[in-house]
């Protein structure tokens, strides 16, 4: 798999400079951001304070006005402080896209055909609706993070593969296919198939995928064989808004990933860790916006999320994004979240112990406001359960830029 993830971006890379030399009209436009955190080290007893960056950035490159490519990365570092910024400083370093698209002007449809390796158009985030529709942004703000698509993401496209998409011109509604090749199975390649379908109407936005993942195995009962297929996965995720930004509404996420099949049994076999859900109603008022959301996210999209620290919990939301300082609207708010260690939708049903692990009581005040030819925002945390054993452990910060250039 890393042989061919290598084969594949050299002819992409290639291709890139291929086409540079070939069009003179070549154009680029990106954005880019970045995080620090300054808060206590969770997995020592005693107050030791850490000092971590996340930073992610992602490109267009336009070749003619019918062919483009992205390119997106992010890195995550560990503490600065324990080390030095001068020293190596332990860090994840991933590339997330890269990718050349190709558009085709029919006459009732437009056709995206896309090459591409990493995530692409991911279940969770609205890239896809953005991308496709132009529309502004729709997703939770409790889903904010400094990882670029490395963010939430109820199911990747993710591998080495290949996409096609049409988007009606009659209406505003897309769809599309997904063919591609990852390592998702311990033990085998998977081949995965996916379909799409995405729209955007005043008040009602959708975009829904489904697909299979077929591990590859070469072997059967110890024998070699060309291919052998003893389990499929099924996974399938859904971005719903009803009604709008401009006014009362509900938005709603829900994924499942890797749901799996298999000759030996009837039922399908699902992972609590492998279930995403996100239930929001949004309420407006002339000057104000609330928030309520409950939500039960996978352990590896948690890590990455600013304003999320456990798996199950809710969380409110009140902000105001047209309050005046100068001549700069600023945006100011706060998140109040209750939230249960270790714990996922099933044990709501065991209600008496959802507390069995422990719980958090966060107070997230914040302010994002123009800076430069950017975004800056500030944000202080407050652990509320913290205060009474070690106040020194109950307080974060962070602070984070963004800009499109």
């Amino acid at each position: 798999m890393k042989k061919t993830k290598k084969i594949l971006s050299s002819i992409i890379i290639a291709g890139l400079f291929l086409i540079s030399d070939i069009s003179a009209a070549t154009t680029f436009s990106g954005f880019a951001g970045g995080k620090l955190n300054y808060g206590p080290d969770e997995t020592v007893e005693e107050y030791k304070p850490n000092l971590k960056l996340q930073a992610f950035f992602a490109g267009q490159f336009n070749f003619s006005q019918n062919i483009w490519s992205h390119l997106e990365f992010s890195i995550d570092t560990g503490d600065f402080i324990s080390e030095s910024i001068f020293e190596q400083t332990p860090a994840a370093f991933q590339i997330d896209e890269i990718s050349l698209i190709t558009r085709g002007n029919l006459e009732n449809v437009t056709n995206y055909f896309s090459v591409f390796m990493g995530t692409y158009d991911p279940i969770g985030s609205d890239l896809f609706l953005q991308r496709y529709f132009g529309i502004k942004s729709i997703a939770s703000k409790i889903t904010d993070s400094y990882l670029g698509l490395a963010g939430s993401i109820l199911y990747p496209h993710f591998g080495v593969g290949i996409s096609d998409v049409l988007k009606l011109h009659a209406e505003p509604v897309a769809f599309g296919g997904y063919m591609y090749v990852n390592n998702e199975d311990s033990k085998y390649y998977v081949f995965n198939t996916d379909l799409r379908t995405a729209g955007v109407f005043r008040n009602f936005t959708w975009d829904l995928a489904f697909g299979l993942g077929i591990p590859l195995a070469d072997k059967y009962k110890g024998e070699d064989v060309i291919i052998a297929i003893d389990k499929v996965y099924w996974h399938a995720g859904t971005t719903l808004l009803i009604g709008n930004n401009y006014k009362n509404s509900l938005f709603l996420q829900a994924g499942l990933y890797n749901a799996a099949f298999t000759a030996k049994r009837d039922d399908v076999l699902v992972s609590p860790k492998d279930l995403y859900i996100l239930f929001e109603p949004r309420f407006i008022t002339q000057r104000f916006h609330f928030n309520f959301t409950l939500y039960s996210l996978p352990q590896n999209t948690v890590q990455k999320l600013l304003f999320v620290d456990d798996t199950l919990g809710i969380d409110l939301n009140f902000y105001s994004d047209s309050s005046l300082f100068g001549s700069n609207t600023f945006t100011f708010g706060a998140h109040a979240s209750l939230s249960f260690k270790d714990k996922c939708l099933y044990d709501i049903k065991d209600i008496g112990n959802i507390a069995s692990n422990g719980y958090n009581l966060n107070i997230t005040p914040y302010i994002t406001n123009p800076f430069l030819s950017g975004e800056l925002h500030i944000q202080g945390k407050i652990r509320i359960m913290a205060l009474a054993d070690n106040p020194a452990k109950a307080f974060s910060a962070d602070l984070g830029y963004r800009t499109k250039f």
